[in-house]
């Protein structure tokens, strides 16, 4: 079946009244779609990676993170100095 785009102009609150008319399965697909879309800033996204490094490199310890960090913003700002 073909699908076609039609762009939409209501109103934001009657936008909330139709979404409060979802049953709970669609109010999950609706929430879980706008999450995607969602603009995050770079210390969220950063944070998101280190939690997902954290994770998968669990046998370096906390301390030798730390002390690469430290060298490798040291390496970055001498970088931009130049």
């Amino acid at each position: 079946m073909a699908t076609k785009t039609l762009k939409l102009e209501i109103p934001f609150q009657k936008l909330i009244s139709i979404i409060d008319q979802l049953d709970p399965d669609e109010k999950l697909i609706l929430k879980k779609k706008l999450e995607k879309q969602k603009v995050t800033t770079w210390q969220e996204r950063f944070g998101k990676a280190l939690q997902q490094l954290g994770k998968k490199n669990i046998r370096f310890s906390e301390k030798e993170v730390a002390e690469d960090i430290k060298k490798a913003i040291a390496e970055v700002r001498a970088g931009a100095k130049n």
